[in-house]
């Protein structure tokens, strides 16, 4: 017999309240074998064999380009009579060769490069250079029409590759970008970290390269090459390639990408800041931020003395709100879900009491961006039907999909689909504070412009800020670029997105990126909030050119890539992948949750929160808080320390172990700094307790500016150059 719910909670009594201290972001940890799922493709890219001394000795050049370096001297671009070129940085060489597959019995590669590709039968490419300094390469096979265009602006050189399928089929691509140079470097940084290979970073969509005398870093511009982007490594050579392309016959797409190079004092941080101007992102960072259940800390915000202490030593100034509007909002007192008109009620009161004790604090309500709550009925079924599941997601049974079906659903054009057909569902517990936690339901959906999904997300925007009014919002998921597992949905075809036989070339299936079709649906949420001239923040970095400047707040979770104490006091972090994500947006990462790691991590509280800020300035990022209790007192005390003084930032620059903004400079390494502005700042500085120490500053005046010489404990405390020296 099947075990359903009690009968005297009759559904309704479905909760959704953490037992213990209640978490506002993601609901679902996936498991590792599934947050990531490479492509066949993938699986068989090798870095190409390159010669580059023969390639050297052998070059033809067909035209070239120059450009300047800042303050450095200049780079040359030569380009080959096969379309490949090389930059030169003072006497080094960096060798790009592209090359784009073509369907057969066999799997063909046709180049743009230096004549290595056995060709599908084409002629020698066309190659001129405009009065306006371009140089065009063209390009015709049996398959495609490619034509190239390189540009130089400022000190970057930038590369467009229009690809035309001439095929009456829709045809699988793999497009892939080759770099040699002649001798072994410095490890490449992919994405920011140093590994052999990388996948899934569209939000750092780059590589760095490094030579005895010159440096060069790379980057994808357009939404496709951002979103497959895949690379791999050798010693002296990368591959840089999308693993998932498809184009319709007949149709174009156009990969951009860009070249920075750089003198021998340049570095990753030299590149980063440059295309942090060039993408315009440096606004303004409001913090310091954290978020609050308030179904179970209502007690806490109605006591007025209690909250202003609060905030008096936390000085929190940005705070999120749940319960989620229409999703994961049970109220064990209510014993069912709340209505809106009770969530309007709810997030009011919040709200004129932060402001009571803090009117310039902003406070945000919750959504959840690719999970929605169907009808009570509907999540009954669904468990009832396969009940004692553990946290997680699940594709629907033949009997649950039946069943669905018979429910007018307002997200029949949104719902994920996996490749057998079936949709997505996710079980997670919530219950009243005195019993057994008890079953959730969602259905995994995804937004596109005009969809079901897009259109519930401008609903519950309009709902938080116009009915409620509170000062923004915050939203979950947002990117979907993240994580295979819940991105890909197959009802459909994008246009792009396929799978692709790596023997022959063929197209094996088409279906839908929902980061790629979602990228409308997000500029959409995005603009009403900004244009309401209100506050979002996002879980996710912006993985596309349309959401890159928008200036909203984003970070990720990058806690899952550190382990606070796992490297010494007074060492260098350890470099990790997942907070790089951040070096092209808002540098922002959520914290640290001393529980979430076991035995003696509480006890360290306080230490395990500025260690955790420490490995973030380690990676050019700033800390928010998730929910952060640093004890005054006992095991694990000590204070918020130099996160209280973060923000406001408007950034300029971020560095290893350090980030400069115009309002203050943050910095956990000994340095050199300049102060912009005639007034003397001050410089606060904090150990791993959170806790104030004596700044050891000098302090030499220039015209309109000020140099600070500080002295810190390397990775071991936080300092703070600013106007504001109140600790």
């Amino acid at each position: 017999m099947k075990k359903g719910l009690p009968a005297l909670i009759l559904w309704t009594g479905i909760c959704s309240i953490f037992i213990g201290l209640s978490l506002v972001f993601s609901q679902t940890q996936i498991p590792a074998s599934q947050y990531a799922i490479p492509s066949e493709v993938f699986k068989i890219m090798a870095v190409p064999q390159i010669d580059p001394v023969l390639i050297l000795d052998e070059f033809k050049e067909a035209a070239s380009l120059k450009g300047k370096i800042d303050r450095d001297g200049s780079f040359r671009v030569r380009v080959s009579r096969q379309g490949g070129f090389i930059v030169d940085v003072g006497k080094e060489a960096y060798i790009f060769d592209t090359q784009l597959s073509y369907p057969g019995p066999k799997l063909g590669w046709t180049s743009l490069g230096f004549g290595r590709a056995e060709n599908e039968g084409q002629l020698p490419p066309f190659i001129e250079k405009e009065k306006k300094g371009d140089v065009i390469v063209r390009l015709e096979t049996r398959s495609f029409r490619i034509e190239r265009r390189l540009h130089v602006g400022g000190n970057r050189l930038n590369i467009s590759d229009k690809i035309t399928n001439v095929q009456s089929e829709d045809a699988g691509i793999i497009y892939a970008v080759d770099l040699a140079v002649p001798e072994k470097t410095s490890p490449f940084l992919l994405g920011g970290a140093g590994r052999s290979e990388n996948r899934m970073t569209s939000e750092n969509p780059s590589f760095f390269a490094t030579q005895a005398k010159s440096r060069l870093g790379w980057i994808a511009e357009d939404a496709v090459l951002r979103l497959q982007l895949a690379m791999k490594s050798s010693p002296n050579a990368i591959r840089m390639f999308v693993e998932r392309f498809g184009l319709p016959a007949g149709k174009s797409y156009t990969f951009q990408w860009a070249v920075y190079p750089l003198a021998e004092a340049g570095d990753y941080w030299t590149f980063v800041n440059d295309v942090r101007r060039d993408w315009g992102v440096n606004f303004q960072v409001i913090g310091p931020y954290d978020s609050i259940d308030l179904l179970q800390k209502m007690d806490f915000v109605r006591d007025r003395d209690r909250l202003t202490a609060y905030l008096v030593r936390k000085k929190i100034k940005v705070i999120s709100f749940a319960p989620w509007v229409d999703y994961d909002n049970f109220h064990p007192g209510l014993g069912r879900h709340l209505t809106r008109p009770e969530m309007k009620a709810l997030l009011r009161e919040a709200m004129a009491a932060y402001k009571s004790s803090d009117p310039d604090i902003l406070c945000l309500g919750s959504m959840e961006g690719n999970f929605v709550s169907p009808p009570l009925a509907l999540q009954k079924f669904l468990w009832d039907s396969a009940p004692g599941r553990p946290k997680g997601q699940y594709p629907l049974s033949d009997d649950q999909m039946i069943q669905l079906k018979k429910f007018d659903l307002p997200w029949k054009d949104c719902l994920l689909q996996n490749p057998d057909g079936r949709y997505r569902y996710e079980v997670y517990f919530r219950g009243p504070k005195d019993g057994l936690p008890l079953p959730q339901v969602s259905l995994a959906v995804f937004a596109a412009t005009g969809n079901r999904q897009h259109l519930y997300w401008l609903d519950q925007a309009k709902f938080l800020i116009e009915d409620v009014g509170l000062d923004g919002l915050y939203i979950d998921q947002f990117s979907m670029a993240f994580n295979d597992h819940q991105r890909y949905s197959y009802q459909g075809w994008d246009g792009v997105t396929v799978d692709i036989d790596p023997r022959t070339g063929t197209v094996l299936r088409k279906y839908i990126d929902t980061a790629y079709v979602g990228i409308g649906a997000r500029r959409s949420l995005a603009d009403y909030v900004v244009g309401k001239g209100k506050f979002m923040i996002a879980n996710t970095f912006p993985a596309t050119a349309e959401m890159q400047s928008v200036p909203i707040h984003r970070f990720n979770e990058s806690e899952w890539d550190i382990d606070p104490l796992a490297w010494k006091e007074g060492r260098i972090p350890p470099l990790a992948a997942y907070p790089c994500k951040g070096h092209f947006s808002t540098p922002v990462a959520l914290g640290f949750r001393p529980r979430r790691y076991g035995p003696g991590y509480e006890e360290n509280y306080a230490k395990v929160i500025m260690k955790g800020a420490i490995s973030y300035l380690r990676h050019g990022i700033l800390y928010y808080h998730y929910q952060t209790e640093i004890p005054e007192s006992g095991a694990g005390a000590g204070d918020y320390g130099a996160i209280n003084h973060m923000f406001p930032i408007t950034v300029e620059e971020i560095h290893g172990g350090w980030v400069s903004g115009k309002e203050r400079i943050v910095t956990c390494v000994s340095g050199t700094f300049t102060w912009k502005g005639s007034r003397k700042p001050g410089v606060l500085v904090f150990d791993l307790n959170g806790r104030p120490v004596e700044a050891r500053a000098e302090f030499i005046a220039k015209a309109g500016a000020w140099t600070v010489s500080l002295k810190l404990r390397d990775w071991a405390e936080i300092a703070v150059i600013s106007l504001d020296t109140q600790t």
